[in-house]
């Protein structure tokens, strides 16, 4: 029999509070439970658990958002959700072996897995049917011409205009969660880099600061002052990239490759500065592992502030084009409560016109509520997209020179012995938004580890944007919301 209906909690003023995540985990004694966090409008997440023995009701109907983390949990730990309005997998395909569920202990060594061939029943995985007159059904992917990462995208066309689109991904679902069980804590930061190689850093610092939030660990404020330059720096390396990449796809190749050198000049700034281009193994539970020297630190805020004042010039270019006015304006637009009921996040929620940032929300690190400016804007096209990746560009320099300029002196890691049993959680501003861990640890040996990645949280959003528009521009629409599948298939 189904559990009790789950409450979903409210804020003061009696308004829908925001999901962040769902995840479920087991017990000590093995006994399963579900996890839910909500954002209700403090600087506190809101956690509640359910009972996850027996049948946990769907939230999905009045939280849409719930949908995917509904799927994920039933096919990780055999959770079920009654009334869900969309049962069907999400992590495993049909070469899965049958009731396999990769979070539950008993169930690691199973039978081998088939082949399409091998298998004596067919589970093909149901796509919606959109039928009529002229309709064709165009699919593309999981193999695609370019080196990407494998997705599988179906869609429904009348002409060339896109009628319907359904996404399947998770070809490549790496299991990271569960190799973490059982890693030592310290040795975490290397697993969580792997999730998403151009946001590693923001993953690093998420995972130190849960494992921090957890131990009760203070960061030195030079470690904390340094932490926020690099979150920073990689921000303005994804945001410059992927202003060029829409420049690309637009046939502004100039632009592109203009874009394409300033984002080398961070990366080689960042590994003249720190030792690595990408911001790999800097930081540790408790701070960083290094020191940096006074030279350097100025060398690399030079750098940083003449590459966003060369990338702000470029920017006007780029907007001041009409060929690519033309193609970004009112391109894949994504409605503010399409945006809202799916609990978007990062610059493609704001894009949309909600005003949502963890960095001031729920201020961490070296961040503080009222010294951040947010832009947002309320069109939701791929133009808005754009924009508000070069305002967020030079608001990150503006953060970088005034850490470099007040940055503290003295120690850089607070030494600590993750021994005793322990949970906590704690959420970054990736490039791509909310970043969210969750890690529980015992004997200084990570038992669970949840990972809520922004683009988990942004795919299910991507098909309403592209609906109404030709199919042409789906790149284009795609490449503005920018999202990771690897993050997405962690």
């Amino acid at each position: 029999m189904p559990g009790e209906l789950f409450q979903i909690p409210e804020t003061k003023d009696g308004k829908r509070v925001r999901l962040v995540t769902i995840f479920g985990r087991l017990t000590e004694e093995g006994k399963k439970r579900v996890h839910y966090i909500f954002d209700v409008g403090k600087p506190e997440y809101a956690v509640s658990i359910a009972d996850g023995e027996q049948p946990v009701p769907s939230i999905a109907g009045s939280v849409p958002a719930a949908s995917w983390y509904e799927r994920e949990i039933h096919d990780q730990f055999g959770i079920e959700f009654p009334g869900s309005p969309d049962s069907r997998p999400l992590l495993s395909h049909e070469n899965w072996p049958a009731g396999f569920h990769p979070m539950l202990a008993s169930e690691v060594e199973v039978a081998p897995w088939t082949s399409a061939s091998e298998r004596s029943s067919p589970n093909e995985y149901r796509f919606l049917k959109v039928e009529g007159a002229g309709i064709v059904e165009v699919p593309v992917g999981p193999v695609h011409a370019g080196i990407i990462e494998p997705g599988h995208f179906r869609f429904s066309v009348v002409g060339d205009t896109v009628l319907h689109l359904e996404l399947r991904h998770f070809y490549t679902h790496k299991g990271t969660e569960r190799l973490f069980q059982g890693r030592p804590v310290m040795a975490g930061p290397m697993l969580a880099e792997s999730v998403s190689g151009d946001n590693c850093f923001s993953h690093a610092v998420a995972y130190c600061q849960a494992v921090e939030a957890a131990f009760r660990v203070a960061v030195p404020p030079r470690a904390a002052a340094q932490r926020l330059i690099g979150l920073e720096c990689e921000r303005m390396i994804a945001h410059v990239g992927d202003v060029g990449a829409l420049c690309n796809d637009v046939g502004f190749s100039v632009a592109a490759a203009r874009a394409a050198g300033l984002k080398e000049d961070l990366l080689q700034a960042s590994a003249q500065w720190i030792g690595t281009r990408y911001w790999r193994g800097v930081t540790v539970p408790g701070g960083l592992r290094a020191d940096v020297s006074a030279a350097a630190t100025a060398d690399f805020a030079r750098t940083v502030d003449e590459t966003a004042r060369r990338f702000a010039e470029l920017a006007k270019v780029i907007l001041g084009t009409p060929s690519v006015q033309n193609r970004f304006d009112l391109a894949g637009v994504l409605k503010r409560q399409v945006a809202g009921d799916l609990a978007v996040v990062g610059p493609v929620a704001r894009a949309s016109g909600i005003d949502i940032d963890v960095r001031s929300d729920h201020p961490y690190g070296g961040y503080s509520r009222g010294d951040l400016k947010v832009p947002f804007i309320h069109y939701g096209d791929v133009m808005a997209r754009a924009r508000i990746r070069i305002e967020e560009a030079a608001e990150s320099m503006r953060l970088i020179q005034q850490a470099v300029g007040s940055l503290p002196e003295g120690e850089i890691s607070t030494r600590f012995e993750p021994k005793q049993g322990v949970q906590g959680h704690s959420a970054v501003e990736s490039p791509r938004g909310e970043l969210f861990y969750w890690v529980e640890a015992s004997g200084g040996l990570i038992t669970r580890c949840h990972i809520k990645s922004p683009s988990f949280q942004n795919w299910p959003a991507l098909p309403f944007a592209v609906v109404g528009n030709v199919i042409a521009d789906f790149p284009l629409i795609n490449k503005s919301f920018n999202l990771s599948y690897s993050g997405c298939d962690r």
